[in-house]
């Protein structure tokens, strides 16, 4: 649906998060293709039944993710998609109606599990030799309340990710702080798409008290094993229930 069809189904005041959907929503499904300038402010505001400071608000936030830019004598032009930020995926898997050469949302899930193992990997690999007891400590309290939580999946994402970066916080490793901060509300969003789609690892709790004993043993590389083979089997169940990966098929 377009931003000319949905203005009927706006109230009469709607929010800025209501236009901000709605022209996510079109720029991501390809109602307006990367390169496209958008309506005038007065006329894209009269569309979604907006006043205009909502819009400029509505703009700004897409500025933020980079979708659209102000160019002089163009007006509001719709940004490449390599521009845009990492936020805009989960509205990718929701709307996205990619153009040839651009990956399915099956694909992104894919790419994404793989990048968030190869990250997680990567940061134990440098946490390993300065995590303290304490970091342990609170790790293993994580994984019991997101086992608890394990018929919750929004909870649970939010509770896994969590013991990830109480670790790597404990060992004051900063920037793997900072960047899975950036990553939650992402993550967390696209948990909740894919609530109750399949459950963690049986062996989720038994497997992640494994690699917290290698840690607590400096054993950096039996951790890594550990949380590996448990992305993996966590992985292949997920693309599995998808569809995407029949049960005796690599991930990848």
């Amino acid at each position: 649906m377009t931003v000319l069809a949905k203005a009927a189904h706006f109230p009469s005041s709607p929010t800025a998060d209501s236009a901000f959907e709605a022209l996510l929503k079109d720029i991501v499904s390809g109602t307006y293709a990367p390169g496209a300038r958008l309506p005038a402010e007065r006329d894209l505001a009269q569309m979604l039944g907006t006043s205009r400071p909502t819009l400029r608000e509505a703009l700004r936030r897409l500025s933020e993710w980079g979708l659209v830019e102000a160019r002089r004598g163009s007006g509001i032009v719709v940004r490449d998609t390599l521009d845009w930020s990492f936020d805009v995926l989960p509205a990718y898997l929701r709307y996205a109606n990619p153009r040839p050469g651009m990956p399915n949302a099956i694909t992104i899930v894919s790419d994404l599990l793989s990048f968030r193992h190869a990250m997680l990997i990567s940061i134990i690999r440098l946490i390993a030799d300065r995590l303290t007891d304490e970091g342990i400590r609170t790790g293993r309290e994580l994984v019991r309340q997101a086992w608890e939580a394990r018929d919750d999946g929004p909870r649970f994402s939010v509770l896994d990710l969590a013991v990830i970066r109480a670790i790597a916080s404990a060992a004051s490793f900063l920037p793997a702080v900072w960047m899975l901060n950036q990553l939650a509300d992402v993550y967390t969003d696209i948990a909740s798409s894919f609530a109750g789609t399949v459950k963690p690892p049986d062996d989720y709790l038994e497997s992640h008290e494994r690699f917290f004993d290698a840690l607590a043993r400096r054993d950096a590389d039996g951790a890594v094993a550990e949380l590996s083979a448990y992305l993996e089997r966590h992985d292949r169940r997920l693309l599995t229930a998808l569809g995407v990966v029949s049960g005796g098929d690599s991930v990848r």
